[in-house]
């Protein structure tokens, strides 16, 4: 063991120093020489162990047969800018080697050097492999042996495999750690049988960690182009939000300075409606994006007929189709069909479809819209001329926030979510979507199937209800309370006009001191007020104020589920999300009290 190179990998620094002491130890006693290259703390532990094994260290020392220096002063005298220099080397470890043996009367050098665990520690590790690679050569041509000595402990990560195996290839002679040194036969065997069992089940680890690092690096791009696609919707929100703005703000304009000209007066008040209803639509969609992802969309199912599903989803696409001159065909069964659905939300299927493809097609294009029912199966088609898709476009078509380029080319807006709520309510009614495309060009289609529902249902024949133009109904005393005073002040001008009775405030208290004295029978109550919000209002005018018999109807622009319960919880009787449809609001007056 004492020829050539060694190393020794060790568990705890007693071991190390029994093993290095008995190196030297063997090479004093045979009147040889020594050199100890090691940190002081290790160099007083071999020393100790030195003196166990009785050897006259001050004499050895006086003879110029053994030497101890600081391995750090040392590694220092031969390494340039973080690398062991050849020539430096050979002349400064080389120089100690050749002194050693001409005291010794030309007999055997035995060194340990702790120089390339110090490099190891500090992270420098192919520089201790250079280190080693040194040794090997001076070897060549100075007859010694070195003992090199690592701790275990360095090499506790799977990634050292590697860099562990090149070292111990740089050593003719490699001592286990001290576990593989104890005697009795059956012992050893079951620390080496445990040692097989912790590098089995460190390798089944270290390949379990490759996968989820390659999971993790694939989440982590799925997450980057998902965070790019939610930056490019928001910028293309605050487009779209904006946009309906400058008309609304012109048409204001217009009204202002001819307020006397009824003609410029009604285009400039559809102007106005046009785009809220636009604005309106784009927050709905929104909220339901959010709905369905947190699966708290409900669908409200009843015998609804198909022509009236695509004749409502004709109406809302019709003036953005016949604004770019297009050619709308519908071909549907001559057959009336009725099917168990949620009627409002497949016209919002429909009229995205529509609208995607009016909004994407260019000017004087063609869409068809196709339908046929088999068996207890219906088939949509929405069909145009337009640049079709791409087959990667086509792959992520219905993914949220999915943005072809050709949108912000042609600046034609949306939000990339139309088509995520066209896939996510078409499932909730247990059928599929699909588009389709011969490529950039080509034209589209988009095709639903989906189950008509059950044969009860279609046999009714029941046609889900269109609501129509506001019954009058009788004279109410309504409370409407918005800390918006334009919105509250508004909603209560149109209500008037309706012929009922309305008193108006902008905060709780003054809402409840209206209440106390009016009686009101319909509160029009904000959930966002100062001081107070409208839950809490809504239990005083319940509580301290009586109304019990009065409806109070939560008007806000929370819409969530959560919100709609809490309303439920502090009294409310109804809810309506802002802007409110006048529509629902006149239906609901007109309810018994």
């Amino acid at each position: 063991m004492d020829n050539g190179h060694i190393v020794q990998f060790y568990e705890g620094e007693p071991h190390l120093f029994e093993r290095v002491g008995d190196f030297i130890t063997s090479g004093l006693r045979e009147d040889g020489a020594a050199l100890l290259i090691a940190t002081p703390e290790h160099r007083d532990g071999i020393e100790a162990r030195l003196l166990t094994a009785g050897l006259d260290i001050a004499a050895a020392t006086t003879g110029g047969r053994y030497r101890a220096l600081d391995a750090r002063e040392t590694l220092a005298r031969f390494m340039v800018d973080g690398w062991p220099d050849p020539r430096r080397f050979t002349e400064v470890v080389g120089g100690l080697i050749r002194e050693a043996r001409t005291h010794s009367g030309d007999r055997r050098v035995l060194a340990f050097g702790e120089m390339v665990a110090l490099l190891w520690s500090e992270g420098k590790r192919e520089a201790a492999l250079r280190l080693e690679h040194l040794w090997n050569e001076l070897a060549r041509h100075e007859p010694f042996s070195v003992y090199c000595a690592y701790s275990l402990a360095s090499f506790d990560e799977a990634t050292y495999a590697k860099p562990f195996a090149d070292i111990a290839q740089a050593h003719g002679w490699v001592i286990p750690g001290e576990s593989y040194a104890i005697t009795d036969i059956d012992r050893r065997n079951r620390v080496i049988a445990a040692l097989q069992q912790k590098a089995t089940a460190l390798e089944a680890e270290s390949r379990q960690r490759a996968v989820l690092e390659a999971a993790l690096r694939s989440k982590i791009d799925e997450l980057a182009q998902i965070d790019r696609r939610k930056d490019e919707f928001l910028a293309m929100l605050g487009h779209e939000l904006r946009n309906p703005l400058a008309p609304v703000t012109t048409a204001l304009q217009i009204m202002r300075l001819h307020a006397g000209d009824q003609a410029r007066v009604g285009r400039s008040r559809e102007i106005i409606e046009r785009q809220i209803e636009h604005m309106t639509r784009l927050i709905d969609h929104l909220l339901d994006v959010s709905r369905i992802t947190r699966g708290k969309i409900e669908l409200r199912r009843q015998a609804v007929a198909l022509s009236a599903i695509v004749e409502r989803a004709v109406e809302t696409a019709r003036p953005l189709i016949d604004a770019r001159g297009h050619r709308l065909t519908l071909d549907l069964p001559a057959e009336p069909v009725t099917l168990l659905a949620d009627a409002a939300r497949l016209e919002q299927v429909l009229g995205n479809l529509l609208n995607n493809a009016a909004k994407y097609t260019d000017v004087g294009g063609r869409i068809r819209v196709t339908a046929r029912a088999a068996g207890q199966e219906l088939t949509v088609s929405v069909e145009d001329n337009g640049p079709g898709l791409s087959p990667e476009l086509r792959a992520h078509v219905f993914e949220l926030f999915m943005q072809g380029p050709q949108i912000r080319a042609r600046a034609r807006g949306g939000l990339g979510i139309g088509l995520t709520l066209v896939r996510r309510m078409v499932e909730l009614h247990g059928g599929t979507v699909e588009a389709r495309s011969d490529g950039p060009g080509t034209g589209a289609e988009f095709i639903i199937r989906m189950p008509l529902g059950t044969a009860e249902a279609s046999a009714a024949g029941a046609v889900a209800k269109m609501p129509g133009a506001p019954a009058n109904g009788p004279r109410r005393r309504i409370l409407v309370v918005d800390d918006n005073v334009d919105a509250a002040d508004a909603l209560s001008e149109l209500l008037r006009d309706y012929g009922h009775d309305v008193s108006t405030a902008h905060d709780g208290l003054v809402a409840i001191e209206h209440a106390r004295l009016h009686r009101p029978e319909i509160v029009l109550l904000d959930i966002s007020l100062p001081n107070m919000d409208g839950y809490e209002v809504a239990r005083s005018l319940r509580n301290e104020v009586g109304l019990s018999e009065a409806v109070l109807v939560a008007v806000t622009g929370y819409g969530e589920e959560r919100h709609r319960r809490l309303a439920r919880e502090a009294g409310f009787d109804r809810h309506l999300t802002k802007p409110v449809d006048v529509r629902k609001l006149e239906e609901l007056l007109e309810l018994p009290l």
